[in-house]
């Protein structure tokens, strides 16, 4: 287990460290910027571009997938955050956030996708032109980002509505 966090690029770690940290933090309720809900759509927009362009070899039904994914997952975190109770101050330009458990399990299931992938891809290197594989890949990686960008699109535009 070591290995795969002592074998990774440093920047990986540190991406891995800020993840853990922003799911901690995202336990308790708090007051957020409404910029700071760019961050985790930002991320995982960033990981998905990583991994569509040059992580792997490209394929159209991926990359078709992965919108599927990304669509179906925004739509359905959309609705689930319209109901989530948010207080607006949009004088100093904070929303105040509940707690929840949700995005610390969303970024340890996604962490813990990696390492498995990373795993699977030292023993198998030819998964990397495994068009199935790479599917897989970006759909597990589209839900993920699919959900925070609908969250946060969710908590903007209330945002922006609100009086």
């Amino acid at each position: 287990m070591f290995d795969a966090i002592i074998d990774r690029p440093l920047l990986a770690n540190i991406l891995i460290l800020f993840l853990i940290w922003i799911g901690v933090r995202a336990i308790k309720p708090r007051a957020i910027r409404y910029r700071q809900l760019y961050i985790l759509p930002s991320v995982f927009l960033a990981v998905s571009a990583n991994q569509l362009f040059s992580a792997y070899a490209f394929s159209t039904a991926a990359l078709l997938s992965w919108i599927a994914a990304t669509i179906v997952a925004g739509v359905a975190s959309w609705r689930m955050a319209e109901k989530t109770p948010i207080q607006i101050k949009r004088e100093t330009g904070m929303i105040e956030l509940p707690g929840t458990w949700i995005t610390l399990a969303i970024i340890l299931v996604f962490i813990a996708t990696r390492f498995y992938i990373g795993r699977q891809l030292s023993v198998s290197p030819e998964l990397r032109a495994d068009e199935g594989f790479i599917t897989w890949i970006l759909v597990s990686t589209g839900i993920i980002c699919g959900y925070y960008l609908g969250r946060s699109a969710s908590f903007m535009t209330r945002f922006f509505q609100s009086p």
